[in-house]
């Protein structure tokens, strides 16, 4: 009788995982087709609507794997179902302009003409912090060489170079411009960086004198404070945003 028992344990325990080997086996080949299908490249290419599409489908493959009523049908039809919802979706706003701009946003100017839209930024829910980060990625340290920025609808941001700060081909120029420095965010938001002015070699006392020469009398209407020795002060205040 016992040997009989730690029979049929074991085979409930082979059972049970392999209903979770074939679940798992299922849902993957069928997340795997659903991208293809979508035309997915890459998470980095995902808009917001792409992104609630995996977690969701991905959902239902973790719930259906611990969940012992749900069969592989029914993970079968979940995908496929959510799948069509995708691409009516998708069929949708290539049809109607409109739709297309409500589901999948539109892309934003953030910075226009060399300047910061302050505006734009908080309708995006972004900072400065983040803007700077996005333009970092881009190989951009310092606001001053955009002309113009615009954030797409993947959370990424296409940047306009300064024709100052454009790159040069050799053979399009005899002289290169010098070595840049790091640049040094002194006010952000209307905040002083006491360790950005420390690590530029800057006192307050200079920053204040700076921004009295520009006619500015308080760091708080500043937005943006940018220093870089072969470029000197960059200074947008809150008005001009």
């Amino acid at each position: 009788m016992r040997s009989r028992h730690y029979f049929l344990h074991g085979g409930i325990i082979l059972e049970s995982y392999g209903a979770i080997i074939i679940e798992l086996t299922v849902g993957l080949f069928g997340l795997l087709l659903l991208t293809k299908i979508m035309g997915r490249s890459s998470l980095s290419e995902a808009t917001p609507l792409d992104l609630i599409a995996m977690i969701v489908v991905g959902d239902f493959v973790s719930e259906a794997i611990y969940d012992p009523e749900t069969s592989v049908i029914k993970i079968l039809f979940s995908i496929s179902f959510w799948g069509f919802l995708i691409y009516l979706i998708d069929l949708i706003t290539l049809k109607f302009h409109k739709m297309r701009a409500f589901i999948e946003s539109s892309p934003a100017v953030v910075i226009h003409g060399g300047k910061v839209d302050r505006e734009v930024m908080r309708k995006n829910r972004m900072d400065m912090n983040h803007l700077q980060m996005l333009l970092r990625e881009r190989e951009i340290f310092s606001i001053r060489e955009v002309d113009y920025a615009i954030l797409e609808t993947n959370g990424k941001v296409s940047v306009i170079r300064s024709p100052d700060y454009q790159f040069l081909n050799r053979r399009d120029s005899q002289s290169l411009r010098p070595p840049v420095t790091m640049s040094y965010t002194l006010i952000s938001d209307g905040i002083i960086l006491d360790k950005n002015l420390s690590a530029a070699g800057k006192s307050k006392r200079w920053l204040k004198s700076e921004l009295q020469s520009r006619s500015i009398q308080n760091p708080a209407s500043v937005m943006l404070a940018e220093w870089r020795k072969e470029d000197g002060l960059y200074v947008q205040t809150y008005e001009e945003s």
